[in-house]
């Protein structure tokens, strides 16, 4: 059977050609030029290698026939064994900038006809991204990782933003994430949104495609997933924690991992980015979530070395050897086609080869020398090895494959529809993470039932869904014009938009949609808007019409990302009986005929397709149906008790309604509210949709809360009227205290609220919110200063004691930050003091206490939108 492979000078470092420069996983774009690609018409040492990609850029300026200058890589075969994929990348422009430069496309070559083909013909789309790793799916299909991103950007428009390729959670780079296209380079699309890269995929026999993910923003962690090939059903699947170690660039991961005839995985064992080569290991992922985690809890451990020798990863030298690919063979022989160089020693002064004997082993004069990379069938039976293509120095022979026919995997059809959402059902929100909530003593039952647990008293009380804000490259933010603010004072990275709030019902089950095709995570609220869940964040997605199980999704934390579906532990909720209405509660069909629910059927489903009972609009009017529906998000927190029927609890009447609305943001006044609420698209107050986002910058929305004149019935004249106040007028870092003579004058000097630029950077109050800082008091004259950390003498300057150590001053004392970054929970410093019987009790509505805290959770950043510029209004 014919075999292909790739040949390539040994990649060395352009200013140190001594050094060797290792094949980082997470630097796909990599450009190492001298590769080619080779067929044998045999897989045996004497059959000779033809060139295939030799012609491929023999009409650019740049190609140098006598040494070729492109690159190549990610050689996948058809399973008729008939086609080759491949990446190639064409050679470099002398004095181009990087933009300009030739980006990697994907070539397919006919092994009958001798035709090689670039899959995307048009210059202009090609070119539109980087293209790497395609693999052949059942029905002819591609799918490749590209940092194209073809949804994502095109969604930017949406989000008011330029179209521009999202980098990496790093800024780094460019992110790759997984698409599809036809077999002639047409129909397009991105089927993952990960922030990060998702790369190196393959088809398994059941018809998903395997991957390796990047969770950068949860835990820096690569590890295993798998989708369906439109893109439905992302899971988790193998290795987050048995792949990731301290520190995380010594972590061993997989390396382009491939299926086995008998269904484990196969992959190269190394280093994320050190070393040319690792060993070579076999995972049953099967029957196990981690190495030592088994699914159905047989013990024993998932990963298995293939090779009869020690390999070692943790060094840069292997007695051994190390290994640079593999590619298992589906003829039943139990072989493998492998890329493999043994270990040599030379000898540092004069550069004499000898072998890793122990006579040469701990030799001073000896180091490891070059690795020699040749083509070796290795059978796994009997541990025995023979050559295919014998090695050369300089260069490197790898990433083998063999071009036999194989059984096409399973076809999986396409379920996505024409929706620009999808639908997220949660069975309970307490089967995950959540702030002084125990699962194991939480009496659901008591929980559920409004007869016997009041609404206020439940800890979930809403879901929050955030999306990622994509990361755009300093050359985008360079293009903006000065009066652009969000790209100044703010670190880019981690920026967060809010879709929107659901409730979560009395068992904590959600059924809500969410706009398809963005990367967002859930949080769970307390009563006030507070989060109270722990989880880490791993972005989930949702393809257009696809409905998501979230058994588990609740469960992520530092140490487990989003579950897999066939180890995920059965819900806290069983769901309803069947037959009987839920206890405590009566629901309805539109003619008021009571309905129960379906065996199984959590609350949230139930409600989505019944009535519930209302009270009249006038006093002692009947009760009117009100419709349940699949609860879209609303950018507001709407609480509307529709669970408690009092004729089942006497003496229980329902719980009150709440609304904390933006259009309240500025009492009796909605012009001025619907100005100040952080939409981009105002009409979402009104009717959400999938464009709709809250996006938070403290210039244009949080600033103007400590400015804006209100009224409160504990601020009055000495006659006893309501005295118009804001609260920059004590906390205005006076140099006086002419204006403030009240008692709380110690504490309102140690807040400054006003707008003023600190130091040319961002706004003094964001500074003084969220950071420590020295204490102030007032001087003998009245005057407002900082109290210096060391005595002073006479001219200013520091007092010292015998050993010339500045004598700290008794009186200093330090003020802690206000807020708790991240935490609005965690704030009770700030937000106590609003509370009843607090000292500013009133001085804030419910809707403005709502955006604070939403604007803290979402990490308090100075702009969540790098291209928004300061609002004209606020000036």
């Amino acid at each position: 059977m014919p075999v292909a492979f790739i040949d390539r000078p040994l990649p060395t470092d352009e200013d140190d050609p001594e050094t060797l420069l290792p094949l980082d996983i997470l630097d796909p774009a990599a450009f190492n030029p001298g590769a080619e690609i080779f067929v044998k018409p045999r897989a045996t040492a004497l059959a000779a290698a033809e060139n295939i990609t030799h012609e491929a850029f023999i009409a650019t300026d740049e190609f140098d026939p006598e040494a070729p200058n492109y690159d190549a890589k990610d050689l996948s075969i058809h399973p008729d064994g008939d086609r080759l994929l491949f990446a190639l990348r064409a050679p470099e422009i002398p004095n181009a900038d990087d933009d300009e430069q030739p980006k990697w496309d994907i070539w397919e070559y006919h092994l009958v006809d001798k035709v090689l083909r670039r899959v995307i013909t048009s210059n202009i789309i090609a070119e539109a991204g980087h293209d790497v790793s395609p693999r052949y799916l059942p029905d002819d299909r591609i799918v490749f990782s590209s940092t194209r991103q073809t949804r994502s950007r095109g969604m930017l428009l949406d989000d008011n933003k330029p179209q521009y390729t999202a980098q990496e959670e790093g800024n780094d780079g460019p992110a790759f994430v997984l698409h599809v296209m036809d077999n002639d380079g047409t129909n397009i699309q991105q089927i993952t949104y990960n922030q990060s890269h998702d790369l190196q995929p393959t088809v398994l026999d059941n018809g998903r495609i395997l991957f390796v993910r990047w969770d950068q923003a949860g835990r820096n962690n690569l590890s295993l997933y798998t989708v369906n090939p439109d893109g439905t059903d992302l899971q988790y699947h193998y290795g987050f924690n048995s792949l990731n170690t301290t520190p995380r660039d010594e972590s061993l991961t997989l390396f382009r991992p491939q299926e086995m005839s008998d269904r484990r995985i196969a992959a190269i064992f190394k280093r994320r980015s050190e070393f040319l080569g690792g060993d070579m290991v076999v995972i049953d992922t099967e029957n196990f979530v981690e190495n030592e985690v088994p699914i159905n809890g047989s013990g024993g451990e998932a990963q298995e070395r293939i090779y009869h020798l020690d390999i070692i990863t943790d060094d840069e030298r292997s007695r051994n050897g190390v290994f640079s690919s593999l590619h298992p063979l589906f003829d039943g022989t139990n072989r493998l086609l492998v890329s493999w160089s043994q270990c040599r020693m030379q000898v540092i002064d004069t550069g004499r080869l000898v072998p890793c004997t122990d006579e040469w082993w701990e030799n001073e004069e000896t180091e490891i020398a070059p690795p020699l990379f040749g083509i070796w069938i290795y059978n796994m039976a009997d541990d025995t090895q023979q050559p295919v293509v014998l090695g050369e120095e300089g260069r490197m022979f790898t990433e083998a494959v063999i071009l036999e026919p194989r059984a096409a995997q399973t076809y999986i059809a396409p379920t996505t529809t024409n929706s620009d959402l999808g639908t997220l059902h949660i069975p309970s929100v307490y089967d995950g993470n959540l702030a002084d909530v125990n699962p194991d003593t939480l009496n659901l039952g008591t929980l559920a039932n409004p007869a016997q647990t009041a609404a206020a008293d439940r800890p979930a009380r809403f879901l929050r869904i955030v999306k990622a804000v994509s990361i755009a490259d300093d050359d985008v933010l360079d293009e903006q014009e000065d009066t652009v603010y969000g790209n100044r004072f703010n670190q880019n990275t981690g920026l967060r938009e809010i879709i929107g709030y659901t409730p979560v019902e009395p068992d904590g089950s959600v059924l809500v949609q969410v706009p398809a095709d963005i990367a967002f995570t859930i949080e769970v609220l307390d009563g006030e808007g507070r989060r109270i869940s722990n989880n880490a964040t791993y972005w989930m997605q949702l393809r257009p019409g696809e409905r998501r199980e979230c058994n588990g999704c609740l469960n992520t934390s530092a140490t487990q990302p989003v579950s897999r579906a066939d180890i995920v532990p059965d819900s806290i909720n069983p769901g309803a009986a069947g037959g009987v209405a839920f206890p405590g509660t009566q629901r309805f069909d539109q003619f008021g005929t009571p309905e129960t629910p379906q065996p199984g059927e959590t609350m949230a489903e139930f409600a989505a397709r019944t009535y519930f009972a209302a009270p009249g609009p006038q006093v002692g009017d009947p009760d009117v149906y009100v419709a349940g529906e699949l609860r879209e998000p609303t950018v507001d927190l709407l609480f509307v008790d529709e669970w408690t029927d009092p004729a089942l609890a006497p003496g229980r009447p329902r719980d009150d309604a709440f609304a904390y609305r933006y259009l309240d943001l500025v009492p009796g006044d909605s012009e001025q509210s619907t100005l100040k609420a952080p939409l981009k698209n105002k009409g979402c107050m009104d009717n959400w949709n999938s464009t709709c986002r809250i996006v938070i910058n403290y210039e244009n929305h949080i600033q103007h809360l400590w400015e804006r004149e209100r009224t409160s019935a504990n601020v009055v004249d000495e006659l006893g009227n309501l005295r118009p106040f804001n609260c920059i007028g004590c906390h205005a870092g006076s140099t006086t205290i002419a204006d403030v003579t009240n008692e709380n004058l110690t504490g309102a000097i140690q807040l400054n609220l006003t707008r003023a630029p600190r130091q040319n950077t961002e706004m003094v109050s964001y500074f003084e919110l969220l950071n420590a800082r020295p204490g102030r008091e007032v001087d003998e004259v009245g005057n407002v200063v900082t109290v210096p950390e060391f005595l002073l003498d006479a001219e200013g300057l520091p007092l010292v004691d015998e050993e010339g150590n500045p004598i700290p001053d008794p009186e200093y004392f330090e003020t802690p930050a206000s807020i708790a970054r991240g935490n609005s929970r965690g704030s009770g410093r700030f937000f106590d003091r609003f509370r009843e019987n607090g000292s500013h009790s009133g001085f804030l509505n419910n809707s403005e206490l709502k955006l604070l805290r939403e604007w803290i959770d979402l990490g308090a950043r100075y702009y969540q939108n790098p291209f928004d510029s300061a609002d004209p209004i606020q000036e």
